[in-house]
Formats: structure tokens, C-alpha cells, sequence
């Protein structure tokens, strides 16, 4: 069991803007719990925190005992400002973090990132530069000219999940990069899906949610 609020906090910038987002903490038990922040898909193509993919990852992971926040990147739904190119996202990102790591349940050691699309493109390059975070899981990234250094000295564990039918994450690339990463990594491609995982969500949420777990 979970409870949910509806939370607002501050992007990481020299002038931060407000965005909102969702906070599920476990009711069970007293003790610390690993934290996740789960990044959606493109701010301007109808992503926002509401996605039902994004949902059902958020519930998983609550429903195993972890504290879960997902939130609208900057211009999305009640986020003050404006699509940033990606750029401003990181920022969001790093916000999302800094509330999530001040949550009095959530253990600091287990601090990850989830993201879908977009929010897994923003993700990845934010993680680069943000030693806090101990996981990493991308469902079918969207990396815009991704830099060949992505990823190349994380060596922290990693997850990557896609679609067979894939055309915005396309398989043959994702298996070239993922091959270029250091260990420990994960990839896993679900046959009978695309980009989207219609009435797939569960079934997204559940590897994503055993990946988290064995941390």
C-alpha cells in the first residue's frame, strides 16, 4: 500500500521555476526505502506525468516499497515555464532529485532515475553528472545526436527496455549502445510492441520494477 500527494518544488537553476508532481510513499513498514524519479515522454507530442506507462511504473514501484516521484517537466500541465530543448529538462531533473533525496523515508544510497522517450534521453545525459544516483532505467530512449561519451564511464547498474517494432528507439541501435557501455547493463526487447507498449504498460512496469528491487 501507498498514499499519494500532490506535490510542487523548485528546478535546480540560478532563476528556478515550480513544476508539479505526484509523490506515492509507502505505508508499510518504518525503514528507509530506495527513492525513484520517473521522467516522461516529449513535453510537446501530449507527454506529462499522466502517461499511462508512467503511471503504471510509478504504482509498481510503490507497491514494492519504494518512494516514487513522478513530475511534469517545465510548461507541462501546472510547470511553470517553457519546453527547453531538452536543455532546461536537466534542470527539472536535478530538482525532481535534490525533493526526492530530502524525503525523509528515502534511503540516499538507492536514489534512481527512470525515464520513458524523452524523459529517458534527458535522463540519461543528466546522470553523467549526478554521482547520487545509483540506478538508471531507460524505456525506450529517445537520445537527439546522443555524443558517443554517453553513458561510457557509468558503471553503476543500468536497465534498457524497447519495442521490437521500435521506430523512435529503433532495436539496432539501442543493442549497438547498449554493447558500447560498461558493465553491469540489462537490455530487454518485447516482442509484439512498438514505441507506445498499448495494453502493455503492466508488463513494462513489472521488469522495470524487478530491476529496481534487486538493488
Amino acid at each position: 500500500m501507498f498514499s499519494q500527494h500532490h506535490i510542487t518544488f523548485n528546478s535546480r537553476e540560478a532563476s528556478p521555476i515550480q513544476l508539479e508532481g505526484i509523490l506515492l510513499t509507502p505505508t508499510d513498514g518504518e525503514g528507509k526505502c530506495a527513492g525513484v524519479v520517473i521522467c516522461h515522454p516529449h513535453s510537446l507530442y501530449g507527454g506529462s506525468m499522466e502517461v499511462p506507462l508512467v503511471v503504471a511504473i510509478a504504482e509498481e514501484l510503490a507497491q514494492r516499497g519504494v518512494v516514487t516521484l513522478r513530475f511534469n517537466f517545465r510548461g507541462v500541465g501546472r510547470s511553470q515555464g517553457t519546453y527547453a530543448n531538452g536543455e532546461g529538462e536537466m534542470a527539472d531533473v536535478a530538482g525532481a532529485l535534490d525533493f526526492l533525496e530530502g524525503q525523509e523515508r528515502v534511503d540516499r544510497e538507492r536514489l534512481c532515475l527512470v525515464g520513458y522517450s524523452f524523459g529517458a534521453g534527458v535522463g540519461l545525459r543528466h546522470i553523467e553528472n549526478d554521482p547520487r544516483i545509483a540506478a538508471v532505467a531507460a524505456v525506450a530512449p529517445y537520445v537527439e545526436n546522443p555524443d558517443e561519451s554517453l553513458l561510457k564511464s557509468y558503471t553503476k547498474p543500468k536497465l534498457f527496455l524497447a519495442g521490437e517494432g521500435d521506430t523512435v528507439c529503433p532495436v539496432e541501435w539501442l543493442r549497438a549502445f547498449v554493447a558500447s557501455l560498461p558493465e553491469p547493463k540489462e537490455l530487454h526487447i518485447l516482442p509484439g510492441t512498438d514505441h507506445f507498449f498499448w495494453g502493455r504498460e503492466r508488463e513494462v512496469a513489472r521488469i522495470v520494477g524487478e530491476f529496481i528491487a534487486r538493488l
